[in-house]
């Protein structure tokens, strides 16, 4: 029995339950934990991109922010994928870029401000959580809310909104001592 005993430094060959040797050792085991070892490091994601992913994403809304205070509905469209939905509130869903374009040529607001609160990234998907506040104007008055966008990567490496949904939820003014808000947009 001594002979089969399991060699923890592996300088041995192993022996199978019946006392048969096997084949094997130190090498095989070797080759096979640098293997093993090779392809999780070909599969693991670069350091950076999460880094570079969440520039990105941020680059993206500073031009979709952008994009609403010019009231500029075709720039705004082109950061939304092909089968993008938008979620307005007391709206029905409109489902990809032509109709949300259109939506958006009916008007945009400007002073758009809108403050991320968490964003998240995995892969080629990602999300952000914020706040977004919109000034009084002479028709409407001030309007501040939750949003909830999407985002998907790009064969190209860019990040469009796939999915986009807002509600207004007070006038900007209530206690937020418990988030942890990001960089705001405006």
């Amino acid at each position: 029995m001594e002979a089969c005993q399991a060699d923890l430094l592996l300088t041995t060959r192993k022996c199978s339950k019946i006392g048969a040797k096997t084949t094997g050792g130190r090498a095989r085991w070797l080759l096979g934990l640098a293997a093993g070892g090779a392809l999780l490091a070909a599969c693991a994601p670069e350091a950076t991109a999460p880094a570079a992913s969440r520039q990105a994403i941020e680059a993206t809304v500073a031009r979709y922010v952008a994009a609403s205070n010019q009231g500029d509905a075709d720039a705004l469209a082109a950061l939304y994928t092909d089968d993008a939905m938008l979620l307005p509130p007391d709206h029905e869903p409109i489902k990809g870029r032509e109709a949300i374009g259109e939506f958006w040529r009916q008007g945009t607001d400007e002073g758009l401000e809108v403050t991320t609160l968490r964003m998240e990234v995995s892969g080629d998907l990602a999300y952000l959580v914020g706040r977004y506040h919109l000034p009084p104007t002479d028709d409407e008055p001030a309007d501040s809310g939750q949003s909830v966008l999407c985002l998907k990567r790009q064969r190209d490496g860019s990040w469009k909104v796939t999915a986009d949904i807002w509600n207004s939820g007070s006038d900007g003014e209530e206690d937020d001592s418990t988030a942890t808000p990001g960089p705001s947009i405006s």
